[in-house]
């Protein structure tokens, strides 16, 4: 089979699984970063290949939404940043998993920022002294509105639009915003489905 027959059919949605298994043998890493792209890959190929030599395959599996779990704590572990920071925002990585990625200060934005973060862990990096993982725990569809409203004053305002911003941040908070002193922060404010017209 030709390289660029290999492509073709890594990257077709109607290729036969047995075939897609196949493919996850291939010499070329263009073929095999397709192949962990597509739609109708095996979890078992998915598997195979997150062992793969190169990053850009192994993050393709962190990505996919047929990753398994197991497969995903495996990955938690890689040494690339950039596989463990799609690790960290798969929704089907381990409650376990995510509290150990909390850990790596390389990626704990990342973390901060999936749903099926723990809460204690949440509420222990609302207080965190980068602003970009309180931008992204502002962001979180789990976060509570108590958490919402000590954000809705951190130092930063970069937080206060990320509070803004949230589908879950309550009217009277969003009210407040609207006075804040930053103008980027009260445009924000507009553009919340919750504030009032």
């Amino acid at each position: 089979m030709t390289n660029k027959q290999e492509l073709e059919l890594a990257q077709n949605e109607n290729t036969p699984v047995s075939i897609l298994d196949e493919l996850a043998v291939s010499e070329d890493e263009a073929v095999r970063r397709m192949l962990a792209h597509n739609p109708n890959i095996s979890v078992e190929t998915l598997d195979k290949l997150s062992k793969d030599e190169s990053q850009f395959v192994r993050v393709r599996v962190a990505a996919h939404v047929k990753t398994s779990t197991a497969t995903l704590d495996n990955l938690s572990k890689d040494e690339s940043e950039f596989v463990r920071e799609f690790v960290a925002e798969h929704l089907n990585t381990s409650v376990e998993t995510l509290v150990a990625l909390s850990e790596d200060r390389l990626i704990v934005s990342w973390v901060a920022g999936n749903p099926n973060t723990p809460f204690e862990i949440i509420e222990k990096l609302s207080k965190d002294r980068d602003e970009f993982v309180r931008i992204s725990v502002s962001v979180n569809p789990g976060i509570t509105i108590e958490l919402l409203r000590e954000l809705s004053k951190d130092e930063d305002e970069n937080v206060r639009a990320a509070v803004a911003k949230n589908p879950k941040t309550p009217v009277d908070i969003l009210s407040t915003l609207s006075k804040d002193e930053s103008e980027g922060v009260r445009e924000v404010v507009l553009e919340n489905p919750n504030t009032p017209a």
